[in-house]
């Protein structure tokens, strides 16, 4: 495999990674386009071309968010329902609704680096 095919694949697996975990964690196309700091028609072509660079924004934030929900589908046991939950849930110590702060760079790393510590990851 030359580089090129190992970039594409890279681009492939990203892509795939991140719609699974939202629809995981029941986000839809509008709110997962919001977090990547892309517009629905962008995300969309990303997805049917596969194309998702990991080194670029959109990219480093989708590594993000599948951080999130590998950590939630640890502290759940992999169940969807309480994923959800959570995440929609006002939590005390955020202050906010986890969802809500996902909008946004800093409230996607706040949401991750609680959940770090929830599962001792510090």
């Amino acid at each position: 495999m030359n580089q090129q095919q190992h970039h594409l694949g890279e681009k492939a697996v990203l892509t795939k990674a991140v719609f699974n975990a939202a629809s995981c964690l029941g986000l839809k196309v509008g709110e997962l386009a919001q977090i990547l700091g892309c517009d629905r028609s962008t995300l969309q072509r990303h997805r049917r071309n596969g194309g998702l660079d990991p080194a670029s924004k959109s990219g480093e934030l989708s590594l993000l968010l599948i951080r999130v929900y590998r950590d939630l589908f640890a502290l759940m046991g992999g169940q969807r329902a309480h994923m959800q939950h959570w995440l929609n849930t006002e939590n005390l110590h955020l202050h906010a609704i986890p969802r809500e702060m996902l909008a946004r760079v800093e409230g996607l790393t706040a949401v991750l680096a609680y959940l770090d510590a929830m599962r001792g990851k510090t």
